[in-house]
């Protein structure tokens, strides 16, 4: 497939120095696009364009601003059967899954965003009787988004919105593996009228092209989605130069059944949430605690609910779950499967490949279930990003606060009562950014997004996402002739 090439300045541009490099399809190993492969002379043209457009954007009125976030969703949902179609090529995504979710989410961030940015405020501050004292929002300038590939579109339009419509210009990489989606958004800015340099994608490794944008003084900011060690990686960078860092990081995510609980919903939602986009979710509960009294009912009913989910042809609507994103990804989810079971873990299910003519050839793991005794094994303190859990059979309320809190990750957990009291209480002590009583997964635009710990730190989706990429500028209006001092009387006298 060919015609997809870097948007920098309103333009469509191959790399600099010519290279390339492929994307290929995870579920049969065959090649889907040929990209331009961007270096640091790439990202200088990008930011020169973004610093260039800044003056103008900024100085637009929201409503205009806003007015083409609205045209440029409306463009997403028009080409939603393309997109949908692209995002299960380049990542491997079921289409049952990028048809329902992916292709609604993208554009949805826009939509919301786009109604909420007319209503930013700044404050009145009541500090002295001698003066009138406020603050406004101000844009930060150019931010640099750096997003990942388990939800290509979707995690890019949740960092363009908000910077887009709070007016400011944008640098984005997308992820090298899944760059198809986030680039034809190039393409319908432009079509539907965004000013050149407004938004600007550039693509290549992150080694390469994500560390010039981090370290670019043109930038203002960095939003990264992606793992811990990327993560910190970024902010040491960032750190020279003092440019903040929003992220959105790893996470290993408690799901804790307690005796009182509804089995059945708890087994249902577990095995959505665990085995959902092939466990590369960072809110995927990977870690399972489950209270002794209903322990064996529970694992008997989530292994059966489990065998139930199908995989191969990811252009298959009938396909429930896909492969792992790239060969590295299934490899690192066997290598850590098979150390726990060394650890002395029970494999309770999976662990193997699926050996059918429609998997054979691509990245694919079997839902995979291990029973643990211990909390703290690397397969139950680790990100894998893949669809293998751990269950852990605990005893008491406390005992299981503990274990949820006992990791260096805070994303989200959740806990399974149909006593809100006591599941409030256990909420009220967790570490986490997110949590549920009786869901799991459950993640909208309207609602805040993010961890504590390792899981990093940012607001994503919300009215808080507007926060991420404005700064408050206080301004003091001395009402009185005269400016005040503290000795002034004493000068008086």
């Amino acid at each position: 497939m060919s015609g997809f090439r870097m948007y920098i300045d309103g333009k469509f541009v191959d790399a600099v120095h010519g290279k390339t490099m492929d994307v290929i399809n995870p579920a049969n190993g065959k090649l889907v696009a040929t990209i331009p492969c961007a270096d640091e002379a790439d990202v200088d043209l990008a930011v020169e364009a973004a610093l260039k457009a800044f003056p103008g954007w900024r100085a637009t009125y929201v409503g205009d601003r806003v007015d083409l976030i609205m045209k440029l969703a409306a463009k997403m949902r028009e080409h939603a059967d393309e997109l949908a179609v692209l995002e299960t090529s380049q990542y491997g995504g079921p289409i049952s899954k990028t048809r329902a979710f992916d292709v609604n989410a993208a554009p949805g961030n826009l939509e919301y965003v786009a109604g909420i940015a007319r209503g930013l405020t700044g404050h009145t501050i009541s500090a002295n009787p001698h003066a009138r004292v406020m603050t406004i929002r101000e844009p930060l300038g150019v931010i640099g988004c750096i997003t990942p590939w388990n939800f290509p579109m979707t995690t890019a339009t949740s960092k363009l919105a908000p910077a887009l419509a709070t007016g400011n210009t944008v640098v984005l990489k997308p992820a090298s593996c899944a760059p198809l989606t986030v680039m034809k958004i190039g393409e319908y800015a432009r079509e539907v009228g965004f000013p050149d340099g407004v938004i600007n994608i550039v693509t290549g490794p992150g080694g390469t092209v994500g560390e010039a944008i981090v370290k670019h003084p043109g930038i203002d900011k960095i939003n990264f989605t992606g793992d811990s060690k990327v993560g910190k990686r970024i902010m040491e960078l960032a750190s020279q130069y003092v440019k903040p860092v929003a992220s959105e990081l790893g996470g290993k995510n408690a799901f804790v059944v307690m005796d009182d609980c509804a089995v059945d919903g708890a087994v249902e939602a577990g095995v959505y949430g665990a085995f959902f986009n092939s466990g590369q979710n960072c809110g995927s509960p990977s870690r399972f605690y489950v209270q002794e009294g209903i322990y064996d009912e529970f694992v008997e009913k989530f292994i059966a609910k489990a065998k139930t989910i199908t995989m191969g042809d990811t252009m298959d609507p009938a396909t429930m779950m896909g492969p792992l994103a790239y060969p590295a990804c299934r490899d690192n989810a066997e290598k850590f499967v098979a150390q726990a079971v060394e650890d002395g873990c029970k494999l309770l299910l999976g662990g193997e490949r699926p050996n059918t003519p429609d998997t054979r050839d691509g990245c694919f793991v079997a839902p995979t279930v291990l029973e643990v005794y211990d909390n703290r094994i690397p397969f139950m303190q680790e990100e894998i990003f893949a669809p293998v859990v751990g269950i852990y059979k605990f005893r008491t309320f406390d005992e299981a606060v503990e274990l949820v809190n006992d990791s260096r990750y805070g994303l989200c957990a959740s806990v399974w009562t149909m006593d809100y009291r006591k599941g409030m209480l256990f909420i009220d002590r967790l570490k986490v950014g997110t949590s549920w009583i009786n869901q799991h997964l459950e993640i909208v635009t309207e609602t805040p997004w993010g961890g504590r710990k390792e899981s990093g730190w940012t607001k994503e989706n919300s009215l808080l996402v507007l926060d991420e990429y404005t700064w408050h500028k206080h301004i003091w209006i001395n009402m009185d002739e005269e400016p005040h001092t503290f000795w002034e009387n004493y000068l008086k006298a």
